[in-house]
């Protein structure tokens, strides 16, 4: 004990009083919003208090816990004060490890703190939700920040390749698959980065290896802790519940008269049948959508929920409870093999046959998820987002540039580089995060915002070294 504490204490005495003090800000900003809001119970809140089976493992745990130590009437208050007190280390970390790397400069270290500020309070003040994630009992509480300090980690590592730095990167990693399925994109990503600085940048086929195989062992723990979780909880090893119901939304959405007849297993037509039926009577399928691709993809978002929960959960449970006398976990089981089987057969003739409505839909939901992930739909703010990523592109391929010898450049460009690591690491997760969600639900902004301060912060150090007094530590 005595060991940990020394730690601590030789840790802040090596900060430096503007370090601290930017600590405290970042403290004072994250712990208005839980005592000026209070805690916000959100539409998706009672599925996580209740340790719902379609929930994976680590959030509701992280409510089971402080439920436990601060009774049922109490425990949320502690929630939201840890959420924001996690936010505020987060985004102070990111600050101070920009700083590190760039020369020290307390100029980058507040502009990054102010982007992480500005998510928040757009949220909370600007955004129609009218409430900051961090104080609401969604996974978003832990997620933004987790995320945040997973990329943190993975900056850190390929900049000094320090075995703790990995560490820590592959348990944040871990921590995210477990929050929400979605978060598997941090293990994408951290196969994407591996991948650029160790086979394309460095040649390193070892190590590549040797990282490709911890990221799938990564993508199995968090199997393995869902399963036990599951176990723990209902007595049985299993998996959440309805992975497949989000990919089958889509397939309805999408799908073609006359793909009835995919079907050999009546009993799964049948249902198919029924929801589709559902679908048409209440325009939730392409053919009812607007032209254009903000059209698309907001028809697309308004049909995805309606679909899925107001369709396919009523009719596949419905089914199931009048046909069979199962207990709760044997129906959950029926659910998804139902779902899985529709979503199977479907996704099969999208792939083989005729991919152009399903591709469509794609392809205006993923661009959506690379606006909203810097800034928001709308007609003004499209054509924003693209004047942003074409001068972040621009710059990153300038600094890549400098250097007055060609043999210079690619050296710069080959090894690590505070700026251009941070700016690869970024744009490869809103990249990364678009396609994934973008494939697998409506890129509403809850969704594809945890990148927008980060990608603000990479865009300043890509800014900053154009300046001519980027060497004096502003």
């Amino acid at each position: 004990m005595m060991t940990w504490i020394n730690k601590i204490k030789k840790y802040t005495a090596s900060l430096e009083k503007w370090d601290m003090g930017l600590l405290i800000v970042c403290l004072g900003f994250y712990l208005f919003f839980p005592f000026y809001d209070g805690p916000v119970w959100c539409a998706d809140s009672p599925s996580y208090a209740t340790m719902n089976i379609t929930r994976e493992p680590l959030y509701p745990t992280f409510l089971w816990i402080f439920r436990s130590l601060f009774g049922e009437e109490g425990y949320l208050m502690p929630v939201v004060i840890v959420q924001s007190l996690l936010a505020a280390y987060a985004t102070w970390k990111l600050a101070v490890t920009v700083k590190k790397y760039k020369a020290g400069s307390r100029l980058l270290a507040f502009l990054s703190v102010c982007f992480q500020f500005g998510v928040t309070f757009l949220c909370r003040f600007v955004a129609i939700r009218g409430s900051s994630y961090i104080d609401s009992i969604m996974t978003e509480g832990l997620g933004l920040s987790l995320y945040v300090l997973f990329i943190v980690q993975l900056y850190k590592y390929i900049m000094e390749e320090k075995k703790q730095n990995l560490a820590a990167a592959a348990c944040f990693a871990l921590l995210l698959v477990n929050l929400r399925k979605q978060m598997l994109l941090s293990l994408a990503l951290m196969a994407a980065v591996f991948i650029l600085y160790y086979l394309i940048k460095k040649r390193n086929m070892k190590k590549l290896l040797l990282l490709l195989g911890l990221t799938v062992c990564l993508f199995f723990a968090g199997k393995l802790s869902d399963r036990f979780y599951n176990y723990c909880v209902r007595g049985v090893w299993i998996e959440h519940s309805g992975n497949s119901m989000g990919m089958l939304c889509t397939l309805i959405y999408t799908s073609k008269e006359g793909d009835a007849s995919l079907f050999e297993d009546e009993t799964v037509r049948g249902l198919y049948e029924e929801i589709l039926a559902q679908a048409n009577e209440q325009g939730l399928r392409k053919m009812y959508a607007p032209e254009g691709w903000v059209d698309l993809s907001t028809h697309y978002a308004d049909s995805y929920d309606a679909i899925g929960y107001g369709i396919i959960n009523p009719v596949v449970q419905d089914y199931i409870a009048e046909h069979f006398e199962y207990s709760e976990i044997d129906a959950v089981l029926q659910y998804d093999v139902y779902c899985n089987a529709m979503a199977k057969t479907l996704l099969s003739q999208a792939t083989h046959f005729d991919t152009g409505d399903l591709l469509q839909v794609f392809l205006a939901n993923t661009w959506k998820g690379f606006v909203n992930s810097i800034a928001r739909v709308n007609t003004y703010l499209n054509f924003y987002a693209v004047l942003a990523y074409v001068l972040y592109l621009l710059l990153y391929v300038y600094s890549s540039c400098e250097g007055n010898e060609p043999k210079a450049r690619r050296k710069r460009w080959r090894l690590p580089d505070s700026t251009l690591t941070m700016a690869e690491i970024v744009i490869g997760g809103v990249i990364v995060n678009s396609i994934v969600v973008g494939a697998m639900i409506f890129t509403q902004p809850r969704y594809m915002i945890y990148n927008m301060g980060v990608f603000y912060t990479a865009l300043s150090l890509l800014a900053y070294d154009l300046l001519p007094w980027k060497g004096r530590k502003p």
